[in-house]
């Protein structure tokens, strides 16, 4: 019978109890959110850049985030603007005396969350090994 030697365990051990003391619901809810955060804030500054300035700069300006919420299972963070022609810049609308022009939208905010969407693998990626050294290395996640 062959002999496989001696191997010490004590290391996964102390790896599973890191891992089982620090990844409890409210850190993984943190992580999450602050997750969330971070990508809605880079999608604000996104869709400025794309925002023209027109006369007074309100557009631009009124942009806001509202706050991390849980629905059910799925977390959302509100990203809008109120200024009443928001919608018509961003989607287009009609022109001239009898309504027959078209100006183009500048979909500025549609661009933007697509260019997000493609760049979320990316972050979450780097969030996450970052979340992992942090429990290896004995320190607790970091707090934003």
């Amino acid at each position: 019978m062959a002999r496989w030697g001696k191997f010490d365990f004590s290391e996964f051990e102390k790896l599973t109890k890191a891992f089982q003391k620090t990844l409890d619901e409210r850190v993984i809810e943190r992580f999450l959110r602050d997750f969330l955060m971070e990508m809605a804030m880079r999608s604000i500054r996104k869709v400025k850049k794309r925002t023209p300035v027109g006369e007074t700069g309100d557009l631009r300006r009124n942009w806001q985030l509202g706050s991390v919420v849980k629905r059910g299972d799925a977390y959302q963070i509100e990203l809008f603007n109120n200024t009443h022609y928001a919608s018509f810049v961003e989607y287009g609308h009609r022109t001239g005396k009898d309504l027959t022009g078209w100006v183009e939208g500048r979909f500025m905010l549609t661009i933007s969350m697509q260019e997000i969407e493609r760049e979320l693998p990316k972050y979450l990626e780097k969030r996450m090994v970052e979340l992992l050294n942090d429990i290896m290395n004995g320190r607790p996640p970091r707090k934003e």
